[in-house]
């Protein structure tokens, strides 16, 4: 290759990677807002806002430690439901959300905090998680997560 074809293909590198680099960086915002209001949205207790945003099928697996629901309806039914009602004085929040886009697929790597009044106690929660996102129909939708925590220190 003399030296202005080789001038040539690195352009074209260039030229083609910018906008690519470009999409993944929307794609990460557009991520990272996405997941801070599914957080809003479980504080708020808006379940229904959270009915678009996970993906459909009993496929979708959300994992919390050892304890596993088969699809959004099965978790927000059996799970988060109950769990909310019981809750007083929640918050609850993701942050250091770090998305890896990888095409249609993007796996997100975040921590959480997890405040409420239970009965005659108080649990203050932190932790880790990792969601899995999918683009389906030019939205992203959640197909799987994976959260653990512990009692603050």
């Amino acid at each position: 290759m003399n030296q202005k074809s080789t001038f040539t293909y690195i352009a074209l590198l260039v030229a083609f990677a910018i906008p690519v680099a470009s999409a993944q960086q929307d794609d990460a915002s557009q991520i990272r807002e996405l997941l801070e209001q599914v957080a809003a949205d479980m504080q708020a207790g808006n379940l229904d806002a959270l009915n678009g945003i996970y993906a459909e099928g009993r496929g979708v697996h959300i994992i919390e430690g050892a304890g596993v629901n088969h699809g959004w309806v099965d978790y927000r039914d059996h799970h988060l439901k109950p769990e909310l009602d019981a809750f007083e004085n929640f918050t609850y929040r993701f942050f250091a959300i770090e998305p890896q886009v990888k095409g249609n697929f993007a796996y997100v790597a975040l921590r959480y905090e997890l405040n409420a009044d239970i009965e005659d106690r108080h649990i203050a929660i932190e932790g880790r998680g990792t969601y899995v996102l999918e683009k389906i129909d030019a939205n992203w939708r959640i197909v799987h997560t994976h959260t653990s925590g512990r009692a603050k220190q």
